[in-house]
């Protein structure tokens, strides 16, 4: 059985996906910020697979973002390895999937995974491949010839656009899951001490939201 649950992502529309067969669960995050109905349907999953994002601070010394678009690219349309950790800690699959951050990336984001998750975990990459069974979960990859990686563009990204509508429902808004966000706190604190940013940024007037200790 298939079927798909909301995500968050820059708008209304991004699912999850949720693969059932012979006893045992798959779920698929695609591109979202942590939220309660991942939260709540995979837990116990054999395999779950939920993006994690590089730091702001990659973004910012890597591909030249201003700090202001870096921690939002990082930490409010995708999901940060101290908030993919929150989330893996909580629903406790068989095995972790961690996607959709640079290679180069890859161990900056184990570090940040580890601070909040210890369970087994993998940092997907290319033709990396998982033999899923009732017992267990075994990462192999695949034999291909080598891909080249991408480069970063010359192009510096513009600033949001305020006067465009917001393209986000309150029902998927009120989906975000607090526990996740606030995993990211302190991270987010310090890159805006850093970079001398305004914390209410990110902060919103979320209800759910805790001063990082």
């Amino acid at each position: 059985m298939v079927h798909s649950v909301p995500a968050i992502h820059a708008g209304d529309g991004p699912v999850s996906f949720i693969i059932e067969y012979e006893g045992m669960k798959l779920v698929f995050g695609g591109d979202t910020s942590p939220n309660k109905w991942f939260v709540k349907y995979a837990r116990g999953a054999n395999l779950a697979i939920h993006e994690a994002f590089a730091t702001p601070e990659f973004f910012v010394k890597d591909y030249g973002q201003p700090p202001q678009l870096a921690w939002r690219a990082c930490c409010e349309f995708h999901t940060s390895g101290p908030a993919f950790g929150k989330v893996m800690s909580e629903i406790k699959p068989g095995h972790a999937v961690a996607y959709h951050t640079m290679e180069e990336a890859h161990q900056e984001l184990l570090m940040a995974i580890r601070s909040t998750y210890g369970g087994p975990l993998s940092i997907g990459v290319d033709m990396m491949v998982w033999n899923i069974t009732k017992d267990k979960v075994v990462e192999r990859m695949a034999v291909s010839p080598d891909r080249a990686s991408a480069v970063p563009g010359p192009n510096r990204q513009p600033p949001p656009d305020r006067s465009q509508p917001d393209p986000m429902t309150d029902f998927i808004k009120a989906g975000e899951w607090g526990p996740g966000f606030n995993a990211q706190n302190r991270m987010l604190d310090e890159h805006a001490e850093k970079y001398n940013l305004q914390k209410q940024d990110w902060r919103k007037q979320k209800p759910w939201y805790k001063p990082a200790k």
